[in-house]
């Protein structure tokens, strides 16, 4: 069984989607479909088509996230050093061909946050970049060719 690595904050984000799924959109869509079958017919009822094909869908996100949560490997980032980038580290980086700098959050997979730039530990720019310090300059090959970036700051919030 493989873990999958993430911080406090996106492990109880996965969390509450799935309480939400399972103590609200559940029961609402179970409402649904009783009450489509109370209109008869079953093999023309559109309500109830679309209400079986949402049952299936949230019973499959449910899966997928129970299936995360069970995996999950929750990094403490404030035992990280400080000067190593891990997942929740505050990466400021320069696109050293471009003379671009761009900041972003290390996040695990699947997190998102609100307003943060992330990028995922499990891209190809977060695998390069885990376990770097200031100063080193990592090589990603990526669809259009190979980007290097210069790490220019880490920082952990």
């Amino acid at each position: 069984m493989d873990h999958v690595p993430m911080t406090q904050t996106g492990y109880d984000q996965l969390k509450a989607q799935l309480d939400k799924l399972k103590n609200e959109e559940l029961p609402r869509i179970q409402k649904a479909l009783g009450e489509a079958r109370e209109m008869g017919d079953l093999s023309e009822n559109a309500e109830f088509d679309a209400a079986r094909e949402e049952m299936w869908r949230v019973d499959r996100r449910i899966a997928e996230l129970e299936d995360h949560l069970a995996r999950a490997q929750v990094i403490d980032s404030s035992q990280a050093p400080a000067d190593t980038i891990t997942i929740g580290a505050t990466v400021t980086c320069e696109d050293v061909d471009r003379k671009r700098k761009d900041e972003f959050m290390l996040v695990g997979q699947g997190e998102t946050r609100d307003g943060i730039d992330t990028v995922s530990s499990a891209s190809p720019l977060g695998e390069a970049l885990v376990g770097r310090k200031v100063g080193d300059v990592v090589e990603i090959q990526v669809p259009r060719g190979r980007l290097r970036y210069r790490v220019l700051q880490i920082r952990y919030v």
